[in-house]
């Protein structure tokens, strides 16, 4: 946790009688106690430092203005944070979807450490996967040292609904941390996490990272290893924090307390008094960025809408050219040849990549075709002795309709040309993917090949393309993007031997125990001492 001015309880009971008292030096001492960390979590919501700035401003000059809200003054802490939070999303609400601040946020390079700078990388990396309420409340609790009570007055959630959130973003953050850390010391301790991460050596790609986070969370000795190498509050220090400008602290004091500013303080304090029976404000639908998984999820719609009028088309081609089959009886579709074998038992399936019609096999030329005999008799001789030609219309007789009967030409044959021997891909498809990813194998058979692979549906692979030699073998690796969603995809491999496709469909994990229904939170006491004191300030 970031070191932040030291505040107790009784510090923030006297900062609350001060406000009430509409003590001259109560906005600077409230500002010098709490700036820092409201500037941070604002930061942290709007991703703008000249936008986190102004939300301060206005939460204190609001907090100096509408200290009689504030029903017990031990929960000063929880609602400044409130204020804060609700306007930030004021300003979010204005601003347009996608856009971001005017003043980027810092990034994670003042580490001298090189995987240090790596390891807070990935900590904002991971924390841009949560969803907006889920890294809120880790950040409030790890980073802020909010209690669950505080937290759950602040969002409008129970204690427990808090609690439930903040163990899913936990366990997310330390499963990706993890997955880095592990690589590099924890081969030693669990034989499948080696399998998987092997003789890799340098950063994990986003693929491999994923699928060893998705073992580190169902395996025992890594939980254990996991729980001993990584931390959350530790991984949230490596990310810097954001301190107000230095400018904030005179605006704040002069807006709250010079005489000339009275039409501003109360332009800023009529538009933040919406404030509940707790005397919290109300809390606000906070518009933050959406996930990784919620914008592969929107994705995927898009792609649906968009494919309708394309299956459409396809259909009517589909149509058309069965009807003219049917007419000519040509087969429009003969291509290559190909064959498939299934492995038996459990084993994958293989698919093998012929060369195309007419290649001769490895090492061997065709030889020259000789002429076929024409299996047509030769024309009977006519009473002068001629033969009679086939191709004499004078002499060929004419049907019933008007028609000439169809008659054969003699076919020529041609010595076809030798060619070299051609590489054969072989593919080994998994029969489905455990965990959201897989491996499928290539192989090069009698010659180089080079090939390229597509993914369609929710499917992501790596590599996309690439050259074997003769004989040799590689890898690539095949993942679900939004494993949390049944769903099917298929990777279809091209080569000049032809082409083939593997196909893969998914079921959604079973979904977690609900949660409580959410009841809301216990309304805090007023004390009679408060009532007494309000009824007592003069304006």
């Amino acid at each position: 946790m970031p070191v932040w001015p030291t505040v107790g309880r009784a510090d923030d009971q006297r900062l609350a009688q001060a406000l009430r008292r509409a003590d001259t030096q109560a906005p600077a001492s409230l500002f010098d106690a709490y700036a820092e960390r409201l500037n941070d979590y604002a930061c942290s919501l709007l991703s703008d430092r000249d936008g986190a700035a102004e939300a301060v401003h206005d939460a204190l000059v609001t907090a100096q203005g509408c200290a009689h809200r504030l029903g017990d003054p031990s929960h000063l802490r929880a609602w400044l944070y409130a204020l804060v939070r609700f306007q930030c999303a004021v300003r979010a609400s204005g601003r347009p979807p996608g856009r971001q601040g005017t003043t980027p946020l810092p990034v994670a390079d003042g580490h001298d450490d090189p995987r240090e700078r790596e390891m807070a990388a990935l900590v904002q990396e991971a924390l841009a996967e949560l969803g907006g309420q889920e890294r809120e409340i880790l950040e409030l609790a790890l980073r802020h040292g909010l209690s669950t009570g505080e937290i759950g007055a602040l969002l409008g959630l129970t204690s427990r609904q808090v609690t439930a959130r903040l163990d899913r973003a936990r366990t997310h953050l330390e499963n990706t941390a993890a997955a880095v850390v592990l690589a590099r010391v924890g081969r030693a301790h669990c034989p499948d996490l080696s399998a998987m991460v092997d003789s890799w050596e340098g950063p994990l790609p986003p693929v491999l990272r994923r699928r060893l986070s998705g073992h580190i969370a169902r395996c025992e000795v890594c939980t254990e290893q996991r729980d001993r190498h990584v931390s959350a509050g530790r991984l949230l220090d490596l990310v810097p924090v954001v301190f107000p400008p230095l400018s904030l602290r005179r605006r704040v004091i002069e807006t709250c307390v010079n005489p000339e500013l009275d039409g501003t303080r109360t332009a800023i304090v009529e538009a933040s008094d919406r404030f509940g029976r707790d005397g919290f404000p109300a809390v606000p639908e906070l518009r933050t960025a959406p996930s990784a998984t919620s914008r592969a999820s929107a994705r995927r719609r898009r792609q649906g809408k968009r494919s309708a009028p394309v299956a459409v088309a396809a259909a009517c081609v589909l149509a058309a050219t069965a009807g003219v089959i049917l007419v000519t009886g040509q087969d429009l579709g003969s291509g290559p040849a190909r064959r498939a074998e299934a492995a038996p038992g459990s084993e994958p399936g293989v698919v093998t990549f012929e060369p195309e019609p007419g290649t001769p096999a490895p090492d061997t030329v065709s030889p020259a075709e000789s002429p076929e005999p024409d299996p047509t008799p030769p024309p009977e001789p006519t009473e002068s002795g001629t033969p009679a030609s086939v191709s004499d219309p004078a002499r060929t007789p004419v049907t019933a309709g008007g028609r000439r009967p169809s008659t054969q030409r003699p076919r020529s044959t041609r010595t076809p040309a030798p060619r070299l021997p051609a590489g054969r891909l072989t593919v080994s498809c998994p029969p489905d993917i455990d965990q959201g990813a897989g491996q499928i194998r290539l192989t090069a058979r009698d010659a180089a090949v080079t090939w390229s692979a597509t993914a369609s549906g929710a499917l992501l692979i790596h590599p996309q393309r690439g050259r074997l030699r003769a004989g040799a073998g590689g890898v690539i690796w095949v993942t679900v993007a939004d494993p949390s969603e049944a769903g099917s995809g298929t990777v279809s491999f091209r080569s000049p031997a032809g082409g083939s496709t593997c196909s893969f469909a998914w079921e959604a994990p079973e979904p977690p125990e609900s949660e409580p229904p959410t009841d809301p939170p216990p309304t805090p006491t007023e004390s009679p001492s408060a009532d007494t004191e309000s009824d007592t300030v003069t304006p």
